[in-house]
């Protein structure tokens, strides 16, 4: 048997991850308005409340459970747990069709969180059967494929809330992921290097010996450290305005009827516009260099985001989401490029899992920060974003002024 060239195999990691996040993003996008329409929480202070709650309990049991799944693809197989993250997807999110309570959708969403982590296991794999002169074009291309699965899914999703209502997303998720989780399983070769590294890492036993503390130490480079703070900080801030959204523009539509449509469409513009700045930030990241590129795309999406709080039409704030959406889009490849640069190969399932686990934290929090602004006013969430996507502007800052000193 011919064996497959690491384009082939990348090119089905593309493709799946790409399916993947466009059927997630088929029903996440909508679940403010599912707790409306399809369970009845009518009360507003309820809704922010479940809404933050919800949108969070995923990001929790993530960050707890990436840092195991990371050493699990380390010691066994990669391309293992990127079917394992798509296939218990596909279950637990078409379970969610049939939910009658809020408290069940959030005992699920935890449920999603301990099982999925796509984007992390993509990346990891990709790390692994890339050659590193093409790594950071591989990392920046399944970047934008996130970005498309972005763009795509909520348009789809919005159709199909309007002509199908919410529960026939969660059931179109599940038959997305598990198409997704197949071209896995009959595209993607294990790389035979990383294979028989890790077989004879656990031959050896030093896998085994070595925990979670050791796992902590592989990440304590200074630059590596750096790295996990902005991933966190910029996390938390891309994830404030999350849960609100859909509820911000169902209160500036003033017509309610194509909400899932409306909510799709805004969200995938900005999808959109991050795959953009995707493609450009892999452009020119050689030239003007990673660090720069990740602080250039911080300024710019904490002066951009502001302005959505003056929208006061659905065209005005799907045009002014497009500036923030480009610039936030060109930090991730950076970010994971960096991080891939700065981790020898055999533990980079290790140290990407610990960076899911920290972004996921900062996932966590930010749909209760954005939750607790909401109760003031939908608007103010866009400056509380600002404000936290300064923070790891401030920290890129910071270590440029001491390293010139």
């Amino acid at each position: 048997m011919r064996k497959k060239s690491w384009k082939w195999n990348y090119a089905a990691v593309l493709v799946a991850e790409t399916l993947a996040i466009l059927g997630f993003a088929l029903s996440m996008p909508v679940i403010p308005l599912f707790l409306v329409d399809e369970i009845g929480v009518s009360d507003q202070q309820q809704l922010k409340l479940w809404t933050g709650l919800i949108q969070s309990c995923a990001s929790i049991a993530l960050a707890v459970f990436a840092p195991v799944w990371g050493r699990l693809a380390d010691m066994y197989s990669r391309r293992a747990m990127l079917m394992r993250a798509m296939f218990g997807g596909a279950i637990v999110v078409s379970a969610m069709a049939f939910v009658q309570a809020p408290w069940q959708l959030m005992v699920l969403r935890t449920l999603q969180g301990c099982l999925t982590g796509t984007i992390a296991a993509a990346s990891v794999l990709t790390v692994g059967i890339t050659p590193r002169a093409s790594l950071t074009m591989a990392l920046g291309l399944l970047q934008t494929g996130i970005y498309v699965g972005n763009s795509l899914g909520p348009l789809a999703g919005g159709l199909i809330v309007d002509f199908w209502g919410h529960r026939a997303a969660f059931l179109g998720t599940g038959l997305v992921l598990l198409a997704a989780a197949l071209i896995v399983l009959r595209g993607v070769t294990e790389d035979p290097h990383h294979a028989s590294s890790a077989e004879s890492a656990r031959g050896k036993g030093k896998l085994k010996r070595k925990g979670f503390f050791w796992d902590i130490k592989l990440a304590s480079n200074s630059d590596v450290v750096l790295l996990l703070s902005v991933s966190f900080l910029f996390q938390m801030a891309n994830t404030t305005a999350n849960p609100i959204m859909p509820l911000f523009l169902r209160e500036i539509s003033g017509d309610s009827r194509y909400i899932g449509s409306y909510a799709g469409l805004v969200l995938g513009i900005g999808a959109a516009a991050g795959a953009i700045g995707t493609i450009v930030s892999g452009k020119f990241c050689p030239r003007l260099g990673y660090w720069k590129m990740v602080t250039l795309c911080l300024a710019g999406g904490c002066v951009g985001v502001i302005p959505q709080a003056f929208a006061g039409s659905l065209f005005q704030l799907a045009t002014i989401h497009v500036i923030p959406s480009m610039f936030l889009g060109g930090i991730s490849p950076a970010l994971q490029a960096l991080l891939a640069a700065h981790t020898d190969h055999d533990h980079q399932g290790r140290v990407f899992g610990i960076n899911t686990s920290v972004s996921s934290t900062g996932a966590a929090l930010g749909p209760l920060i954005g939750s607790a602004a909401a109760m003031l006013s939908y608007r103010a969430v866009f400056p509380v974003t600002g404000l936290l996507l300064s923070l790891p502007l401030i920290r890129l800052l910071l270590r440029r002024t001491r390293a010139e000193s």
